[in-house]
């Protein structure tokens, strides 16, 4: 097939490895040489800060920042590309620009002040965002040379823009926000703090009515190791404090989420209509209110340090976009305040220097952290609310359903009888799929652990770093697909051997008192539906750990003047660090740190989706530290 080339594409004489070509999957060779993606990105930044103090009480700061940038790129797919339809199309071409620009400014005015053991402070501020983007894009398809990226390369009357109107205008995204905000702070003898912050806010990405508001917070902070003598001349407890604190935010829609727009209307007729997506003119920000509630302690002559906190998060009217509800509304994808979830948790931290002395020195720094999350609120009429981004392959993805966790798994899984037995099919004897996504594992792990040492020996020194975690479930996408293609080797190791899969039949006695249990026997060789028909749920490996070294550094400081006496070198140093050089985990696929998308991705994000990711290289890096 090497031999192929362009005018076999034009000629229609092109072999063809399976009756529909899109089901092919390019070499990823060919991927790199011919599928060609390029942006060109020339960027500027400048941030500028001013300090100043009219009195000995008050400072005023500011910090200015603007961004802006252009890019350029192009998306090429080769004609004889199995992606996006290629070879109907022929190839496709999509060209785009992108211009950038951002203004953002903080200005504050502090004001301290001293009354005998008390101590005030006040702020005030003013912050102003103002974020412009502006993009058109050309699509088109039937390439006339597939080496060539200019939008002209492609038939005219394929050709796409993506516009504002029909007048030739760039597509616009303007974002704006203002705010005040102001803190007012209390302390009395270096023992007690108190603190109160609000905030107001304007968003132009709100309706006018619901643009302004605002927020408060407040904390407190006690050192009961200066308040309580006992404490204070304690030879084991040299530092206590406890502190609490309960704060909110607000978290904003997309711009545009708030009005409907027109778009070109292609079918009969022409003109313009109403898109697919219904924007909601009375939206109104997402707040989330924080309570926590900590301690610090600080033992054996500050030899060992501990910080634990709990957390209480509650989001509520938490923005939803671009969710399914009726037809009838005239639309597809609506917006709406609709969702409520709560999250909490415990962090401790312990650690300190174990041992330090002129030849040897040991600290460590041990980390753990235990989060639980629900949803509480939900739409009704909405069954299932799931993260698109993860739906990646099958009938897997990130779903929320009212009562259950905010890091679910919802999926199809095997269909059961009233007791829980799993439904035979009686023609062929293979599972039968529920078709339902109901929640089939939940991807937040139990807990984790972080573990760090550092040693010294004389000029030696030695760092590491261990990540733990225990528990959490994984949809190994990358094993169903390798199953259904008949690459994972578990569907070759014991083919040719016949088996009766556990269950009972689907005939209409399944949930009577006698229902028929499954006797037929299923060769997987001479049946593929015995792979083939496996539903997700059966992918879904459940209690996945890893203890993995995340990081492993070793350096030799050499005495001064090791080589020459040159006294312009004050210090040398070499060192070897190692990344991801150990993993040790239950986890059948490659790498159970799995993600199915970025971190751009709204909501909790598709850690925990393993469909065609990569494993995490082991880098090892040398390289040297001199001080002059």
């Amino acid at each position: 097939n090497s031999i192929l080339n362009w005018e076999d594409a034009q000629g229609g004489k092109i072999p063809l490895f399976n009756a529909n070509p899109v089901n092919d999957i390019d070499n990823p060779f060919f991927n790199v040489n011919k599928n060609k993606n390029k942006d060109v990105t020339d960027r500027v930044t400048a941030t500028l800060g001013i300090n100043i103090r009219p009195t000995s009480w008050l400072s005023i700061q500011g910090r200015f920042g603007y961004d802006t940038y252009n890019m350029n790129g192009h998306m090429l797919i080769h004609p004889l590309s199995s992606s996006n339809s290629s070879l109907a199309n022929l190839g496709s071409l999509d060209n785009f620009w992108r211009k950038y620009k951002g203004y953002n400014h903080t200005i504050t005015a502090t004001a301290t002040k001293k009354v005998g053991k008390f101590s005030f402070r006040g702020m005030a501020g003013t912050m102003w965002q103002d974020y412009e983007t502006r993009m058109f894009a050309v699509y088109g398809i039937r390439l006339k040379d597939p080496g060539l990226t200019d939008s002209s390369n492609t038939a005219e009357n394929t050709r796409v823009r993506l516009l504002r109107n029909n007048k030739g205008q760039y597509n616009q995204n303007i974002l704006r926000q203002l705010a005040y905000f102001g803190e007012a702070a209390i302390s009395y003898n270096n023992m007690i703090f108190l603190t109160y912050t609000h905030r107001f806010e304007q968003a132009s990405t709100l309706p006018a009515k619901n643009r302004n508001y605002n927020y408060p917070g407040m904390s407190l902070s006690l050192i009961m190791s200066d308040l309580l003598p006992f404490v204070k001349n304690s030879e084991v407890l040299n530092y206590w404090k406890l502190r609490t604190s309960l704060a909110s935010t607000a978290r904003l829609n997309t711009p545009y989420s708030t009005q409907s727009v027109f778009v070109n209307n292609f079918a009969s007729g022409g003109g313009f209509s109403y898109g697919f997506t219904n924007a909601n003119p009375d939206l109104f920000p997402e707040k989330q209110s924080t309570y926590e509630i900590g301690t610090e302690l600080r033992l054996f002559r500050n030899k060992l340090n501990l910080d634990a906190t709990y957390y209480n998060t509650l989001n509520k009217g938490q923005i939803i976009e671009n969710f399914r509800l009726s037809y009838g509304t005239g639309f597809v994808l609506n917006t709406q305040n609709a969702a409520s979830t709560r999250n909490e948790g415990i962090e401790i931290s312990l650690g300190g220097p174990v041992i330090n002395n002129k030849k040897f020195g040991w600290n460590f720094q041990f980390n753990f952290n235990k989060m639980w999350n629900k949803v509480i609120d939900m739409p009704r009429n909405v069954a299932e609310y799931y993260i698109s981004d993860t739906w990646l392959y099958g009938n897997a993805r990130g779903g929320l359903v009212l009562g259950g966790r905010t890091t679910s798994i919802t999926a199809f899984g095997y269909a059961r009888n009233n007791k829980g037995q799993i439904l035979i099919n009686p023609n062929n004897g293979i599972p039968v799929s529920d078709g339902v996504f109901k929640i089939r594992g939940d991807r937040n792990p139990d807990f984790t652990l972080g573990f760090s040492n550092s040693f010294r020996y004389k000029n030696w020194k030695l760092n590491m770093l261990w990540d733990i975690k225990v528990g959490g479930d994984i949809f190994n996408g990358t094993g169903m697909f390798l199953t259904r293609i008949g690459r994972n080797p578990y569907t070759t190791a014991d083919r040719m051997y016949p088996r009766v899969i556990d269950g009972v039949l689907n005939d209409g006695k399944q949930n009577t008192a006698t229902p028929t249990i499954n006797t037929i026997s299923v060769t997987p060789y001479y049946n593929d539906g015995f792979y083939t028909s496996i539903p997700e749920e059966a992918f879904i490996q459940k209690n996945v750990n890893w203890a993995r070294l995340r990081d492993l550094t070793i350096s030799y400081a050499f005495k001064q003047y090791p080589f020459i006496d040159f006294r312009a070198v004050k210090s040398l140093e070499v060192f070897a660090t190692s990344n991801d050089l150990i993993l040790i985990t239950n986890y059948l696929g490659a790498d159970p740190q799995s993600n199915g998308n970025t971190a751009g991705s709204r909501g909790v994000g598709g850690f925990g989706f393993d469909y065609g990711a990569l494993p995490a290289p082991v880098s090892i890096n040398f390289g040297i530290r001199a001080g002059f």
